[in-house]
């Protein structure tokens, strides 16, 4: 099985196991991920993460190091800022 295939009905399981959603165009029509999008921003934070430092290191050896405590600079700055909004929030 290759992997468009692959990919094609995993994604139509997911789609078919959302109440009320009907997936008939692939690339077309999004995949309901969206009750869970803040579950992405690990990864995605990785990603960023990884990538920047692996481009600014000097030597590969510095990347995992480098890249795991900017990682969580990324992650406490979007935590802090999701606490400040919602304080801001709350009193306004």
């Amino acid at each position: 099985m290759g992997t468009l295939p692959y990919l094609l009905s995993v994604s139509r399981l997911l789609a078919e196991n959302a109440p009320g959603y009907t997936y008939n165009r692939p690339f077309v029509q999004p995949i309901p991920l969206w009750d869970h999008w803040y579950l992405w921003l690990l990864p995605l934070c990785a990603a960023v993460a990884i990538v920047y430092k692996s481009v600014r290191c000097d030597s590969m050896r510095k990347v995992p190091r480098e890249a795991t405590s900017i990682f969580v600079m990324i992650v406490g700055g979007l935590i802090l800022c999701a606490v400040l909004l919602s304080g801001l929030s709350y009193w306004f």
